[in-house]
């Protein structure tokens, strides 16, 4: 009898071990989820909130906190182009992969590092542009994104 009530006694522990476990463990998945969420930033409407995120990230940069981007810009014809902007707050790292476009003549990855980025305004458009870059010439600056401000 005695015996019987031990073996009881040592299944509700277990039990109740395992209750935690799963508890734990599924609260550290959600955990894990919404970090993830929180640091990835994805533009593809190139709308109004779009534009607040990549505006951060220039303000950032010029901080000299870093930060990630992925713009994927609308498309008309063709496929879509990928831009990867990486930045640890001194220099930005910028991929353009444009190898989902069937329609590009010249299909590739090209990459760049940049140390300054600006927004120029124009009467309709707010362009980020990237300078001071490796590849293409120093001189030279490279056109990350353009906003038609009657969308904003």
């Amino acid at each position: 009898m005695h015996s019987k009530r031990l073996n009881y006694v040592l299944l509700i522990i277990i039990a109740g071990l395992i209750a935690v476990l799963i508890t734990t463990k599924a609260s550290q998945a959600s955990n894990e989820s919404t970090v993830s969420s929180n640091n990835e930033h994805f533009l593809i409407n190139f709308d109004q909130k779009d534009f607040k995120q990549l505006e951060d990230f220039v303000h950032r940069f010029k901080e000299g906190k870093g930060g990630n981007l992925t713009l994927i810009p609308p498309i008309v014809d063709g496929g879509y182009w990928i831009h990867d902007v990486m930045s640890n707050g001194r220099e930005i790292h910028y991929t353009v992969d444009n190898t989902r476009d069937g329609m590009s003549s010249d299909r590739g990855q090209t990459s760049s590092i940049c140390s300054a980025i600006d927004i120029q305004e124009t009467e309709e458009y707010y362009h980020f542009e990237l300078s001071q870059c490796t590849n293409p010439k120093k001189e030279d600056r490279l056109s990350l994104a353009v906003f038609l401000k009657e969308r904003l």
